[in-house]
């Protein structure tokens, strides 16, 4: 976990004063003048019946808060000091929506974001900086980088951790380390050479580390099922995007293994023979040698010009397709009527026409189609009984 920014005393302190703020004293001299009359009941009622006026959103005003942008910001302080956090997001939120043009607004919001981070609420957290930092880009915590580095904390801190009864964080999903790796680009973009890069290059190295323990977790997950060009391209693209991590062995050991698997003879030794050399103290580096020393005997020495097995991806088959008379769609009844019309009219085609001179003696009679025979109803046929 990385450590957490120190408080700035220039943040949660007592901003100058801002001269001109509003004040509420004409409007407490109305209402107690008012107290005590029906009219102030009239006016009470009318008002629930209207609902909300304007836009008076947030907390009410009562006793408990103070009559300035400053006195409530200082209550905000006071309960960020005192660990209450649910409170001084109360007081920072009023202060942002009843004062929302006083300089004390704007520190408000800083101070919301990071109660939501104490309160371990690490999404909402991200959000609030990262609007923060949007909002504010010459606020002195934008500027010297800080704001932009919480914003990758908070990204950081919301990624899954290893908890009980629970899969490790390699098994679980790594959308928000990588998230957190794209905050840290825009901070060394940014703000590259501030206080706050040692901090950010540890949490980098920190984020890479996890993020390789799962491509290691994918490649071992591949090779169980007996996919190994699969993993092989998970442990290269690791090795090449992961570098100086700390698992380099782990990576180099286990690819040298794939490639032994599938009889890339050349390609393991050479694997072999770099993990022996950048780790020779690691168990890995020595199981190395024991390998080097296994392929020697077995395939004999180094040989570029040895046949590679074939590794082109397969082709995809076509399936069996059915044969037309074997099933029927359900356009069937559709293709049978339209035969039943097409042969009608190839009758019609077929019956010859009537000449148009009656008395000509070549004259030829059309041909008579049989009449059908008319069957008998079932009552006709039956005979009498005897």
């Amino acid at each position: 976990m990385p450590n957490r920014p120190k408080r700035d005393a220039s943040a949660a302190g007592d901003p100058p004063d801002h001269a001109g703020a509003p004040t509420l004293d004409r409007g407490r001299r109305f209402l107690a003048r008012l107290s005590g009359s029906v009219g102030l009941v009239t006016l009470l009622a009318s008002a629930a019946l209207a609902g909300p006026i304007g836009c008076a959103s947030g907390p009410n005003l009562s006793d408990e808060y103070g009559q300035t942008a400053r006195e409530n910001y200082e209550l905000a302080v006071a309960n960020f000091n005192d660990r209450d956090w649910e409170d001084a997001i109360t007081y920072a939120d009023f202060v942002r929506i009843r004062f929302p043009f006083s300089r004390y607004a704007v520190e408000a919001e800083l101070l919301i974001a990071r109660a939501e981070y104490e309160l371990k609420n690490y999404v909402t957290a991200q959000d609030a900086f990262r609007q923060f930092l949007r909002l504010h880009p010459t606020h002195k915590h934008v500027r010297n980088g800080w704001v932009a580095y919480m914003v990758a904390v908070s990204a950081y801190m919301a990624s899954p951790n290893s908890v009980p009864f629970l899969p490790p964080h390699y098994q679980r999903d790594q959308a928000l380390l990588r998230e957190t790796l794209v905050e840290l680009d825009y901070f060394f973009d940014h703000h590259a050479g501030s206080e706050m890069e040692p901090l950010a290059r540890e949490l980098e190295a920190d984020v890479k580390r996890r993020l390789l323990e799962h491509e290691l977790y994918v490649a071992r997950f591949h090779l169980d099922g007996d996919r190994p060009e699969a993993a092989i391209m998970r442990l290269e693209a690791a090795h090449d995007t992961y570098p100086g991590i700390g698992l380099d062995a782990e990576v180099l050991f286990l690819l040298g293994v794939t490639y032994l698997r599938i009889d890339e003879i050349e390609l393991a030794r050479e694997i072999f023979t770099e993990l022996q050399m950048q780790h020779p103290d690691h168990h890995h580096g020595q199981q190395a040698k024991l390998y080097l020393k296994y392929m020697q005997e077995r395939y004999g020495p180094a040989d570029p010009n040895r046949p590679r097995p074939d590794r082109s991806p397969p082709v995809p088959t076509t399936p069996a397709q059915a044969k037309p008379e074997q099933f029927k769609d359900f356009r069937w009844r559709k293709e049978q009527r339209k035969k039943k019309r097409e042969g009608k009219a190839d009758e019609d085609e077929q019956t010859p026409t009537v000449p148009s001179d009656a008395g000509d003696a070549g004259a030829a009679e059309p041909e008579k189609k049989p009449a059908k025979s008319e069957k008998k109803p079932p009552e006709a046929e039956k005979k009498p009984p005897a």
